[in-house]
């Protein structure tokens, strides 16, 4: 009898944890879609956000200006989360996802994962590899195998 009420009440408790850990309503310590201006009104740090914007302009080694229309932020973004060969202008519109960052000299937000959304700029894409490297002595273009 011992047994089988034991049994009963775990069952009922890992029931019960599964359905609180889905739970993404009020009263959650944060996550996902907000704005610049929420965060700067109400910062909590280390909730996760994601927001959808552009960079304005880079600031020093690694921090940016980013802008989602609400207001602006300083964004830390590790040279590693940049997508490879793809410039990104003010005109490219970016979704950032990473944790709000409160220290005594302000709040930012530490990027984990930078995506393009559009790019109305005017830059080019470039592509990988050796295209404009020079070519050895005596070969040109039109002459290679």
């Amino acid at each position: 009898m011992f047994f089988k009420t034991l049994v009963a009440v775990m069952v009922l408790f890992f029931i019960a944890t599964g359905a609180f850990a889905q739970f993404a309503g009020p009263g959650m310590t944060g996550g996902g879609n907000t704005t610049v201006k929420q965060i700067l009104d109400r910062p909590v740090d280390d909730v996760r956000v994601i927001l959808r914007g552009s960079i304005l302009s880079k600031i020093a080694h690694e921090k940016y200006m980013f802008s989602d229309g609400t207001g602006q932020i300083i964004v830390d973004i590790d040279d590693e989360y940049f997508p490879y060969n793809r410039p990104i202008t003010p005109q490219t519109t970016v979704e950032i996802a990473g944790e709000v960052d409160t220290e005594f000299m302000g709040t930012k937000v530490d990027v984990k994962q930078i995506t393009i959304i559009s790019d109305t700029g005017t830059a080019t894409q470039q592509q990988g590899g050796f295209r404009d490297a020079p070519q050895p002595k005596g070969t040109n273009a039109t002459n290679a195998p």
